[in-house]
């Protein structure tokens, strides 16, 4: 059964990423590219939580999730292409709005939508090193 912790982040994953469809939406692509990453950044909290990991800053978010505990322990290829578009829409929001694109925003957010499916399962499971 999950942690508290990890199933709060879960739902604030789930309910950032509804708000980032309804930004796009409307138009708001700075919002959407925002709520786009904070989706993707509270499953990593998650997945952490889970795990006993630290994730206390942005800078974690990869080594949570992309290249050394979920990717590896979980052998999900696809992370490290969601991932990256996690932080494309992290890097979005600091963009001039004439660079943003978007249908690019929305591959973007569907990428981190299936971070979201893929990493989900594996909140109430030990990673395979824990079993």
């Amino acid at each position: 059964m999950p942690s508290q912790v990890a199933t709060d982040h879960v739902e604030m994953a789930k309910n950032f990423l509804a708000r980032s469809k309804e930004y796009l939406d409307e138009g708001d692509l700075h919002q959407a590219s925002e709520k786009g990453w904070g989706a993707a950044s509270h499953m990593a909290k998650a997945i952490a939580a889970e795990n006993n990991w630290s994730y206390e800053h942005h800078d974690q978010f990869d080594g949570v999730i992309v290249i050394v505990n979920a990717r590896q322990r979980y052998r999900l290829p696809k992370l490290r292409e969601y991932g990256k578009a996690a932080h494309i829409l992290h890097q979005n929001y600091y963009q001039h709005p004439s660079l943003l694109n978007p249908d690019t925003i929305r591959e973007d957010i569907d990428d981190v939508e299936r971070l979201l499916t893929v990493l989900e399962p594996h909140i109430a499971q030990p990673s395979p090193s824990q079993q």
